[in-house]
């Protein structure tokens, strides 16, 4: 018999997740609080529930996606929220990005009543939800992943098991400072380039074959001329997950400095209305401050091949 699977949260990244587990083949039970972020998954095959309550008693293992602390310790921990709601020996799975404080809460009282957990953030942005190619850092007992491991390869396949519960919240701070600050460089290398009288694509072109070369580098064709700026990855998000890596390294002692400069962009950028824009609309902001304006395309520019050998 097929393992029976609960999603709860089908938002920007809990959809695309939730279709290609039921793409996979798993019965599936959703919820959201808004009924019209189901209504693909439902036409594809999943049932629809009316509480969170009815996923968890039906599902062998249930998986959330939601958008931050407050709202994953509520669904859990509440009265009659997962943890008590949950069949002993069934798995609950938490996608969400959030404090590794709020893991190493829902673990202890999951164990009280016979019910494993796991957390599991995701990176890899909505392109790598409908892709299933995200990253997935889990925290928590090893055997427990190994039980949910076919319904956590259905959203990626890059499965890391990383420590105790907090761990995988913990190295997805990490990597989201990592990624933010990153662009931001880029970014700043960009205007400055621009306003030297460079091409933007002659400075891509460079860079990518040369030791500054990284991911983001690819914003430049596909995001930042054509000025596509939908998510992605909010602004708000982002700032969220530069909140929790600062909030760590004080409780750990650790001095950033990086981390804080590239969460005055997000707040820049939440400041000018763009919090749900993805967060390359930060080049609008370093543009406003460079005084300067980066040539516009109607359409990404199609990668240059590779240089004849």
């Amino acid at each position: 018999m097929a393992v029976s699977v609960g999603f709860i949260g089908v938002g920007n990244m809990g959809n695309p997740m939730a279709y290609n587990v039921l793409k996979a083949g798993f019965p599936m039970l959703v919820y959201d609080k808004n009924p019209q972020a189901m209504e693909n998954l439902l036409q594809a095959g999943a049932k629809g529930a009316a509480s969170i309550q009815d996923v968890v008693t039906q599902s062998d293992i249930t998986l959330t996606s939601l958008p931050a602390s407050p709202d994953v310790e509520a669904v859990y921990l509440q009265s009659g929220g997962l943890v008590d709601s949950a069949r002993p020996g069934a798995i609950l799975i938490d996608l969400s990005s959030v404090l590794p404080s709020t893991p190493r809460k829902i673990e202890p009282r999951a164990k009280e009543r016979g019910v494993h957990f796991l957390e599991a953030p995701v990176s890899g942005g909505v392109l790598g939800a409908r892709a299933a190619t995200l990253a997935i850092m889990v925290g928590g007992d090893p055997q427990v992943l190994e039980g949910a491991r076919p319904v956590l390869r259905a959203i990626g396949p890059n499965i890391f098991h990383v420590g105790p519960v907090g761990s995988g919240n913990t190295v997805k701070a990490i990597n989201n400072m990592m990624a933010s600050v990153n662009a931001l460089a880029m970014m700043e290398g960009l205007a400055l380039g621009v306003k030297a009288g460079l091409d933007p694509m002659t400075i891509y072109e460079v860079v990518k074959a040369s030791s500054g070369a990284s991911k983001a580098l690819d914003r430049i064709p596909n995001a930042l001329l054509p000025r596509k700026f939908e998510p992605g990855f909010k602004v708000q998000l982002m700032n969220k997950d530069l909140d929790t890596f600062t909030t760590i390294a004080k409780e750990l002692h650790v001095p950033v400095s990086f981390a804080n400069i590239a969460q005055q962009y997000q707040q820049a950028a939440m400041a000018a209305g763009l919090s749900e824009h993805d967060t390359s609309v930060a080049m609008t902001i370093i543009e406003r401050l460079a005084g300067i304006e980066l040539p516009r395309v109607e359409q990404p520019i199609p990668a240059p091949p590779p240089p004849a050998r």
